[in-house]
């Protein structure tokens, strides 16, 4: 059944105040907005037909009354006003993702972080593969200490870098960096097969007095580190912004909610339950796909270059999140992600 222009004002009305309070609405406080202009009666009775046609619920415990699932979702999809971020804002987002913007690890969690403090919500966010970017090098430099740095650079710029368990000195460090580079240089690491690695170990101890078995650790530390370069990352920021919203004061839902979070299976999950081809995507409550998130509503946006999809960020809140708010966040950011990750593709050619 269509919604009157009456009923889709008063509806919209009740869901704004909702988010703003998180308290059950009765007809006295939408009756105070001055723009609708409608009596206490004549609102407390288009509230009752809202109900009966399934765009409200009556919480036992109050007269008033708060958006069901559909209730959110009409508001979504036809009601909701779009929201103007701030250019200080805008200009902060901007300084923060193009500071270092070469160390992509870096860039992504920074995204995440921002979508966090733009939106005050739980975000999750996946890194891209690196599996098709061209590798320029890869440096071991040697630490102090028992460790050492790998430190990988594409072709377009891109750095990424990890602390490996293994000793070497400077020449030892230089000689394998040498017999990497004579092999790896040039291939994307989609391309580099075992065969590679074990012409990089036969080079080095050819060429070089390195002893055995120091070769065979770092080679395999490096192999390792490849090899998982072409899967995505999947981060949470702020998992416990979601406590601070009182429909999760509940011990016990609160705990439920953390746990599920804090397993890296159920955010990737997440984050595929998600994907959305077409801009911005939304589910609320139910439209979830798992239990723990039934009282939470899930917004998702791809980050591309061109038509390739790169990866995600997610914002999770309460039903009674504010969607434009949030929208207008992850879209800000992903337009930002994709103009910076663009120049790195024109660098890889």
């Amino acid at each position: 059944m269509d919604l009157s222009d009456r009923k889709q004002k008063i509806l919209q009305a009740i869901i704004d105040e909702y988010i703003g309070t998180a308290e059950p609405v009765g007809s006295r406080a939408i009756s105070k907005r001055n723009e609708l202009g409608l009596s206490s009666a004549t609102i407390r009775n288009e509230m009752a037909d809202l109900e009966d046609m399934g765009y409200l619920v009556k919480p036992h415990t109050s007269a008033g009354r708060i958006p069901s699932d559909i209730g959110y979702r009409f508001y979504v999809n036809s009601l909701m006003q779009r929201y103007q971020i701030s250019v200080e804002a805008v200009e902060r987002l901007k300084e923060e993702l193009f500071n270092r913007v070469n160390q992509l690890d870096v860039l992504i969690k920074k995204a995440g972080v921002m979508a966090s403090v733009l939106t005050e919500y739980t975000t999750v966010f996946t890194a891209p593969s690196l599996g098709r970017s061209v590798i320029r090098k890869l440096d071991i430099i040697s630490m102090s200490g028992a460790n050492s740095l790998l430190l990988l650079v594409t072709k377009a710029g891109l750095v990424k870098n990890k602390m490996i368990d293994a000793a070497v000195d400077d020449y030892e460090a230089a000689e394998l960096t040498a017999a990497i580079n004579r092999v790896l240089s040039g291939k994307t690491c989609d391309e580099i097969t075992e065969s590679d690695f074990e012409e990089i170990c036969e080079l080095a101890l050819r060429e070089t007095d390195i002893d055995e078995r120091k070769i065979s650790l770092v080679i395999g530390y490096v192999a390792e580190w490849i090899r998982t370069l072409g899967e995505s990352e999947v981060f949470v920021n702020n998992s416990r912004a979601i406590l601070q919203y009182p429909e999760f004061s509940n011990v016990g839902k609160a705990r439920e909610m953390l746990d599920f979070l804090e397993d890296k299976d159920n955010l990737i999950k997440i984050m595929e339950s998600g994907h959305n081809t077409e801009g911005v995507g939304i589910k609320i409550g139910a439209e979830n796909d798992f239990k723990e998130l039934e009282n939470t509503s899930l917004v998702t946006v791809d980050y591309k270059i061109g038509d390739r999809t790169l990866g995600q960020i997610a914002v999770i809140g309460p039903k009674r999140m504010n969607y434009a708010k949030v929208i207008a966040s992850l879209d800000l950011i992903s337009t930002q992600i994709d103009s910076i990750l663009k120049q790195f593709t024109e660098g890889e050619g």
